[in-house]
C-alpha cells in the first residue's frame, strides 16, 4: 500500500517569519486608532496596546516552547489533544477555525475601506465592495492550493510592501506630536482608566497571528525556526505597534480618529497637505490587509486539517493533494464559509459589522491561546520527574501568566462578546458528536 500523502516542508527562516508577521500586520494597526478612539481614550489606549504586546510575547513564547517539544501543524490543537483530550482539542480547533472566518471578513473589509480613498464607492456597502472581497477570498484560495511555497513567497513579498508605508508614517508623523492630542475623548464616557479591558481586548486584534510558525510548523522546513521566527516576529511587532499608536494619538484627535475610515491615511494627507502621501499609506493598507487574509487562508486550512487528520472533524478535511502536497478540500471548504460570512455582512449594511467580527474573532482566538497555555503548563509538568510545586512554578510560570492573560482579556471583551463566543463553541457540539459517532461507526466495521 503507498504511504499517504503529507504536508511538504518547504518554508525556510525568512517564509516562515513573513507568514507570522502577514498575519499580525494586516488590517488591524491600520484600522485600531479608529477603534482604540471609539472605545477608549488617546493614553489608555496607547497602554492597552503595550500590555497586550507583553501579554502577547508570554503567549508566544508558550507557543514557541511546545513547538520545541513537537513541531507539528496544528499547533493548540495537538497540544491540548495531548494533554487534555479530544473534546477540549475540538473546541480549541473549532474555535480557532471559525475565528479565521469571522477574521478575514473584519480584515477584507478594511482592506476595501483604504480603497476607498481612491474609489468612494468603495465606503459604502456596494455590490463593488463586495464582488471585489469575494475576488481576493478565492484568488488567495487558488493561490494557497498551488502550493505552501508559492503562497509562502508571495506572503514575503507583501510583507515587504506593507512594512514600508508604515515607515514613511512614521517618519512623517513623528515631526507633528501635538501633546494636547492626548488629552482629548471621542466621548465623556470614555474618560479615566476603566476603559482599559475592554481597549486591551480589542488591541489583541493587532497582535493575532503570532502563533502563525506554530500553526504551520508541520511545512516549515526546519524545527528551529519556528521557535525563533515566533519570537522575533512578536518583538518587532510589538515596537512597530506601539509607536505607530503613539504617533496616530499625537497627530489627530480622539473625535477625528473615532469617524475616520483610513486614519494613517487621513493623518498623512493632514500634515503634509499632499493628496498623493495619504494615497501611499491608502495602498499600504490596502496590500497589507490582502496579504494578511492570504495567510490566514493557509493557516485556517491547516488547522481544519489537524482536525480532520485528528478524527475531530470529517476525513475530507484531513486529506492532502497527492500532487501539490496542499490539503485542498480543507482551503475550498474555508473558502466557501468565508464568502458565506461575507454575504451575511454585506447583507445586514451593519456598520457595525467590522467591530463585530473583530471582537468575535478576538474571543475564538482567546480560547485556542488560553488551552495552548494550559497544554504547556500540562505537558510541562508531566516531565518533571520527582513532582514538586516549586519545581512546577519555576519551570511554568510563563505559561501561567500568558493563561492569566488570556482570562483577563476574555473578561475585558465584555458580556455581550463573551456570550456570542460561548455559543459559537456550543454549536459545534452536535459536530463533534456527528464526528465522534460516524469514526465508532467506521472502527466496528
Amino acid at each position: 500500500m503507498s504511504e499517504a500523502p503529507k504536508l511538504k516542508r518547504e518554508l525556510g527562516f525568512f517564509a516562515t517569519v513573513a507568514i507570522i508577521i502577514g498575519q499580525m500586520i494586516g488590517s488591524g494597526i491600520y484600522m485600531t486608532p479608529q477603534g482604540l478612539a471609539e472605545l477608549s481614550n488617546a493614553k489608555m489606549g496607547i497602554c492597552s496596546v503595550a500590555v497586550t504586546g507583553v501579554g502577547t510575547l508570554l503567549l508566544a513564547l508558550s507557543f514557541a516552547r511546545l513547538a520545541q517539544r513537537k513541531a507539528v501543524t496544528g499547533s493548540a490543537v495537538v497540544y491540548t489533544n495531548e494533554a487534555f483530550g479530544e473534546l477540549p482539542a475540538f473546541w480549541v480547533g473549532w474555535s480557532y477555525w471559525c475565528g479565521c472566518w469571522t477574521a478575514n471578513g473584519a480584515i477584507i473589509i478594511a482592506g476595501v475601506n483604504y480603497l476607498s480613498y481612491f474609489f468612494p464607492v468603495f465606503a459604502a456597502d456596494s455590490i463593488q465592495k463586495f464582488a471585489l472581497s469575494l475576488v481576493v477570498i478565492w484568488l488567495f484560495t487558488l493561490l494557497n492550493i498551488k502550493g505552501v511555497k508559492e503562497a509562502g513567497y508571495l506572503n514575503l513579498v507583501l510583507t515587504a510592501v506593507k512594512l514600508l508605508p508604515l515607515l514613511i508614517f512614521i517618519v512623517i508623523a513623528a515631526q507633528h506630536v501635538e501633546p494636547a492630542n492626548f488629552e482629548t475623548v471621542s466621548s465623556p464616557d470614555l474618560q479615566g482608566v476603566s476603559v482599559l479591558p475592554v481597549a486591551m481586548a480589542y488591541s489583541l486584534w493587532c497582535y493575532i497571528g503570532f502563533e502563525g510558525a506554530t500553526v504551520n510548523a508541520g511545512e516549515v522546513k526546519e524545527t528551529r525556526y519556528v521557535y525563533k521566527a515566533t519570537i522575533f516576529s512578536t518583538i518587532a511587532v510589538i515596537l512597530i505597534y506601539v509607536t505607530l499608536t503613539f504617533l496616530a494619538a499625537g497627530n489627530m484627535s480622539q473625535s477625528e480618529l473615532a469617524v475616520s475610515a483610513s486614519p494613517f491615511a487621513d493623518i498623512i494627507q493632514a500634515k503634509t497637505g499632499y493628496y498623493w502621501a495619504g494615497g501611499l499609506i491608502s495602498i499600504g493598507g490596502f496590500f497589507s490587509a490582502f496579504g494578511c487574509v492570504g495567510a490566514w487562508i493557509l493557516s485556517a486550512a491547516r488547522v481544519s486539517y489537524s482536525l480532520g487528520e485528528t478524527g475531530l472533524l470529517p476525513k475530507t478535511f484531513g486529506k492532502i493533494d497527492p500532487k501539490r502536497g496542499t490539503p485542498v478540500n480543507s482551503l475550498i471548504i474555508n473558502c466557501i464559509l468565508m464568502t458565506i460570512i461575507m454575504i451575511i455582512g454585506f447583507v445586514t449594511k451593519s456598520g457595525s459589522v467590522y467591530t463585530f467580527f473583530v471582537m468575535l474573532s478576538v474571543l475564538s482566538f482567546l480560547v485556542f491561546y488560553a488551552f495552548g497555555a494550559a497544554s504547556e503548563i500540562m505537558l510541562s509538568g508531566r516531565d518533571i520527574k520527582s513532582f514538586n510545586l516549586v519545581g512546577f512554578i519555576k519551570k511554568t510560570w510563563i505559561s501561567f501568566i500568558a493563561l492569566a492573560y488570556s482570562i483577563y482579556t476574555i473578561v475585558g471583551a465584555g458580556a455581550d462578546y463573551v456570550m456570542y463566543g460561548f455559543l459559537l463553541l456550543l454549536l459545534g457540539i452536535p459536530v463533534f458528536i456527528y464526528v465522534k459517532l460516524s469514526n465508532d461507526a467506521e472502527a466496528k466495521k
